[in-house]
């Protein structure tokens, strides 16, 4: 298996004048040719987004709509494209505020996955204790107990990256055979 890695930091579907990932998306499968496609993004998403010319606030009516529209034409970009997908979804963070904005985004993310025939990869359960609240450190893919997140309670750790592929890894495998 051939990993290629492309991040654009501090892009996501809301600053699509910084980084069109919609767009993007398209180029980057016809040039690597992937067998699959995992997506991981949108903890940036949470800031204000141009709508109709107007400043909207995350979360907002118009901010849910938009944002909405901009997943769904990522997805559709993959879909013609024909090649299986998983988006991971976002795990909790630290700050209420945030986890509570990635619950609303992973809802997208799933329904944009589903109905685009991919596959989304519900990670939450692995980075909250079992009262569903944010957790810096847990078991890791071993059961071993291991810091998952770094001191800012937004970015994961090492062990907490392996944790995330650990999750993708199960349904990437159910692709590749």
């Amino acid at each position: 298996v051939k990993i290629v890695v492309r991040s654009n930091g501090s892009s996501g579907f809301v600053r699509d004048d910084f980084y069109n990932w919609p767009e993007q998306i398209k180029s980057l499968i016809e040039t690597e040719k992937p067998a699959a496609v995992i997506v991981m993004l949108g903890s940036n998403d949470r800031q204000q987004m141009r709508v109709n010319g107007e400043r909207e606030q995350p979360r907002s009516e118009a901010w849910t709509k938009e944002y909405e529209r901009r997943t769904e034409a990522f997805g559709n970009a993959i879909a013609a494209a024909k090649v299986p997908y998983l988006w991971v979804g976002m795990p909790a963070f630290k700050a209420p505020k945030m986890t509570s904005d990635m619950l609303a985004f992973n809802d997208i993310y799933r329904s944009t996955a589903e109905s685009h025939g991919g596959e989304f990869v519900d990670i939450w359960d692995g980075f909250v204790d079992e009262d569903g609240a944010f957790v810096t450190s847990g078991p890791d893919i071993n059961g071993q107990p291991v810091r998952l997140r770094t001191d800012d309670g937004i970015y994961v750790s090492k062990a907490g990256k392996r944790k995330l592929a650990f999750y993708a890894e199960k349904s990437l495998m159910k692709i590749l055979g």
